[in-house]
């Protein structure tokens, strides 16, 4: 459906959102997966250690962390639109000069700026996206975003795995520009410039404490598995993350205006699907990291190959979500949705501690299939659902908050996983030739991805489909 504004045509309004949140959205994702595969190619590069080069990685999950809580409040101030395409400008322009880059430091420096953009993206694009869609049709808004959040870090492997062997490391952070840039003119023609609102004065003392915690502890459970949990490296901003984490808490309540709306989460539902999102994006995300380590390190698959098998999972989430997924959650509601869908993801994770060094990637591919299917029962259920008894006034906030919880699931799923890897692991590493020790290492870092989704389980059951029924209506 078409509409003609000032001459030029554009879609429907809630389909002109959908179509630059996800152009945002897709990149932003890609590029956290993506530059993974690259950091051998980048070591050699610059003629440094690979550790070294991990700051890459380290230094965007930072400023990624440090600049969601701030989301909420700058959208309400300056509008969602101007933060939103802002946010798309800084991201596009900093993966211009991570490609150009011509020294490590260069590289890092481009990447934190990167980092930041991608803060402002999630949070506020979330929240521009569930204001264009009335309640009736929030599933099929999830039903879109669920393809990107799912795909865009299934594929990055693959795509970086590609674009390394056959072009250049550059060109992972290039193939960002073009896309980038539609993004901020289909945005620029189509959006609709929303009031700017009064939030009050900056909480500068939640915002320190938010964004300084945050980073803090992303940047202490990316060092823990590497340099060790009680080196000091890792000790000193873990204590201050905690610290800065539990002084937050008591100071956002004594706030007219707090920069992150902890209040939130006195809403039985919202509260609920975020406890849930914590145990579904630890071992969601930390599976994929621990089967591309898995493939590559220990099997000696190469990126494109340990992508490739990976790739399956992402089709069965599309094939659930656009074939049953939004009649199903029409007729049976989110709650058995997630009952069902969080014991076939917990299992089918916790199938890979099965894995031995002659698995065939068929079958592998065909695990990571079925774990797609129900992992698009989730996350349909649980991104129709969650914002549902937010006041619309407030969708920029409750993102945020969600998007925090987000990375910060993200962050500890991975480490954990990461840990339990090297602490099983033989002296001589978790190589090639590593034998059955190495094996053992990783079935156990596998099982502990499932285990950690298990809480899911029992979450799931205190989600009330009443609480959504205006989700479950049809447009009359």
């Amino acid at each position: 459906m078409m509409s003609t504004v000032d001459g030029m045509h554009r879609p429907e309004y809630k389909i002109a959102v959908t179509a630059v949140y996800i152009a945002g959205l897709f990149i932003q994702i890609l590029d956290s997966t993506v530059v993974n595969v690259a950091l051998p190619s980048l070591a050699d590069e610059f003629g440094v250690d690979v550790t070294d080069v991990e700051w890459v990685i380290v230094g965007f999950g930072l400023t990624l962390a440090a600049g969601i809580p701030a989301a909420g409040w700058f959208a309400d101030r300056f509008g969602a639109k101007r933060v939103f395409l802002s946010a798309i400008v800084i991201f596009t322009v900093a993966s211009m000069a991570c490609g150009m880059a011509n020294s490590l430091d260069q590289l890092v420096a481009a990447r934190i700026a990167q980092g930041l953009g991608a803060g402002l993206i999630t949070p506020v694009g979330s929240a521009m996206l569930y204001r264009a869609y009335p309640l009736h049709e929030r599933a099929k808004a999830a039903n879109t975003v669920l393809s990107v959040t799912v795909i865009a870090p299934a594929i990055g492997p693959t795509i970086g795995g590609l674009l390394i062997e056959t072009v250049t490391w550059r060109a992972i952070f290039f193939v960002n520009v073009p896309i980038g840039a539609l993004a901020f003119v289909l945005g620029w023609l189509w959006l609709k410039p929303d009031d700017a609102k009064d939030p009050g004065h900056l909480d500068m003392a939640g915002l320190a404490l938010s964004s300084g915690g945050l980073a803090l502890g992303v940047y202490a459970l990316s060092s823990g598995p590497d340099v060790g949990w009680l080196s000091a490296r890792v000790l000193l901003p873990g204590l201050v993350s905690i610290t800065a984490l539990t002084a937050l808490v008591q100071v956002e309540r004594r706030v007219a205006e707090p920069v992150l709306a902890l209040r939130l989460l006195t809403e039985r539902l919202f509260r609920t699907c975020n406890l849930l999102g914590v145990f579904l994006y630890m071992g969601f995300v930390s599976q994929i990291f621990m089967l591309t380590l898995y493939l590559q390190r220990f099997r000696g698959y190469s990126a494109l190959e340990a992508g490739l098998t990976s790739s399956s999972m992402p089709i069965g989430v599309l094939l659930f979500s656009n074939l049953v997924g939004g009649r199903l959650y029409q007729r049976v509601g989110p709650r058995r949705m997630l009952i069902v869908g969080t014991m076939g993801a917990t299992v089918s994770t916790a199938l890979f501690s099965l894995v031995d060094s002659s698995t065939p990637l068929p079958l592998i591919g065909g695990v990571m299939f079925v774990r797609g299917l129900f992992l698009g029962s989730v996350f349909l259920a649980i991104q129709s659902a969650v914002y549902v008894r937010v006041e619309s006034v407030d969708l920029a906030r409750a993102a945020s908050l969600f998007n925090a919880q987000r990375q910060a699931s993200t962050a500890i799923g991975v480490a954990v996983t990461a840990t339990a890897l090297a602490a099983f692991a033989p002296l001589g590493g978790v190589g090639p030739g590593s034998g059955a020790e190495g094996l053992a290492a990783y079935q156990s870092a596998f099982l502990v991805a499932g285990l950690m989704m298990a809480p899911a389980i029992l979450v799931s059951i205190f989600i009330r489909d009443e609480d959504v029924a205006a989700t479950r209506q049809t447009a009359s």
